[in-house]
């Protein structure tokens, strides 16, 4: 019958070693205290993903999101820097920085006393005796026609204009007076005199004049 031996010194204590490393392990296990954990120390990755909700974190602590700083701001401006639906610019009643009134209205349909067409014709003996387009501005966006009918007698057509007003004026060079009338026909339609009295009697003359209507 064989004796069992007692284990040698250095056994007892590897043994030993085994067992407090073994026991230490599942107490500190157990014992295992949150307080330890110092501040800063314990990385995202150690937190079981969707782990920490609102009940955890208290919202006035939180910082701003980076990306959230411009969550307020379309192409880096302001919500404040654009129109509601339906609103109305400060500067909407201005045109390249000039207000509404600097410009003349197209209205050919109201006698509201506006320019609504303005020629000047270079009267001379070869203008021309049938109508012809000359240059000028009618407020239906429509052409401007003028014809000689004999010395210092012209005819004017306003195309698609209703005036029936126009007033006429000779263009001179220096002191020279002439007696200018005009005369209506129809909407849009003028004969204009142009009179040079001295010496009297007085006779039709070719000058240039400009006639506006309103």
């Amino acid at each position: 019958m064989s004796r069992l031996r007692r284990p040698s010194p250095a056994m007892v204590v590897a043994l030993l070693a085994l067992f407090v490393a073994l026991g230490g392990s599942g107490y500190a296990a157990v014992q295992f205290n949150v307080k330890s954990i110092k501040n800063g120390t314990l990385p995202g990755k150690k937190l079981k993903r969707n782990s920490v909700t609102g009940k955890q974190v208290k919202e006035s602590t939180l910082a701003t999101v980076p990306n959230a700083r411009s969550a307020s701001l379309l192409g880096g401006e302001s919500a404040n820097d654009f129109l509601p639906s339906g609103g109305t610019a400060a500067d909407s009643s201005k045109l390249a920085g000039l207000s509404s009134t600097s410009f003349v209205r197209r209205e050919c349909d109201q006698s509201t006393g506006q320019l609504k067409g303005i020629v000047r014709i270079a009267a001379s003996a070869g203008f021309s005796a049938t109508f012809t387009q000359v240059p000028g501005y009618n407020c239906s966006g429509q052409t401007v026609e003028a014809r000689r009918l004999s010395m210092g007698r012209y005819e004017l057509r306003f195309n698609g204009s209703p005036s029936t007003q126009a007033v006429v004026t000779a263009s001179v060079s220096g002191i020279e007076a002439y007696i200018t009338s005009v005369q209506t026909e129809s909407p849009g339609l003028f004969v204009v005199y142009v009179l040079n009295f001295n010496p009297p009697p007085g006779a039709f003359i070719d000058i240039p004049f400009t006639l506006m209507t309103s």
